[in-house]
């Protein structure tokens, strides 16, 4: 007898997971990098077949209408089905159907970093004063984002909120400059001072990621994480 329960259970829960598997999208929750911008309704009165498909159809018109010149899909149907009676001419009964989606625009990650680097910068630097020296260190973007884009705007978001930024370039010149002196080969015209870099009070490192947004903030003099912000998209 628990044998053929234990049987039973194990079959039913392949089916459930079959089931799951062929959902369609339109039945499920909004996935990553699908953000929902809002509902739209609808209603259909019949005595035939009026399936899942045929709602998202009539559902996914309506919301291209209302949000034009956007990728946008249906998420996550509902819907509510009552009996309007029997039909006139007597085959059938008729039912009022009603239904909802959720509208969703499947965005990149570049559309979230934009949304979310702001707030993770004024979070990451909240402990360095206007004005400090900075410099963007290390970058890391997914292999799908533009690495050179993502340091542009990090240098104009920077210089926006009253930083003053330093080349990394010019510091790792300076860096072979200072290693070649040490080793007695250097121009007395280019020396490099210890004061090159200490001006600079900070390095900042990125770090952006399907489905998230890191900045950290370091103390050059200490090697210290003096901020650290991570926005989940």
């Amino acid at each position: 007898m628990k044998k053929v329960l234990l049987t039973t259970v194990m079959s039913l829960m392949m089916c459930m997971g079959v089931f799951a598997q062929t959902q369609p999208d339109y039945m499920k929750a909004p996935k990553l990098g699908e953000k929902v911008i809002g509902v739209v309704s609808g209603t259909s009165q019949t005595s035939g077949d009026f399936s899942d498909h045929d709602r998202y159809d009539q559902l996914l018109e309506k919301a291209r209408q209302e949000y034009p010149n956007r990728a946008i899909d249906i998420r996550r149907i509902e819907c509510e089905k009552k009996y309007a009676g029997n039909n006139h001419d007597g085959y059938g009964d008729i039912y009022h159907y009603s239904f909802h989606g959720k509208v969703i625009e499947i965005i990149g990650i570049e559309a979230h970093v934009k949304e979310h680097i702001s707030q993770a910068f004024n979070k990451a630097l909240r402990n360095v004063r206007e004005g400090s020296r900075l410099a963007i260190d290390q970058v890391s973007v997914p292999y799908t984002m533009e690495k050179e884009n993502l340091k542009d705007q990090l240098l104009d978001l920077l210089l926006d909120k009253g930083y003053k930024v330093i080349a990394k370039d010019y510091l790792d010149k300076l860096y072979e400059e200072q290693q070649a002196q040490q080793s007695g080969i250097y121009n007395d015209n280019t020396t490099v001072q210890d004061n090159n870099f200490s001006a600079v009070g900070y390095y900042i490192n990125v770090k952006v990621t399907e489905t998230s947004l890191r900045v950290q903030v370091v103390n050059v003099s200490t090697g210290e994480y003096e901020g650290n912000a991570t926005v989940n998209f």
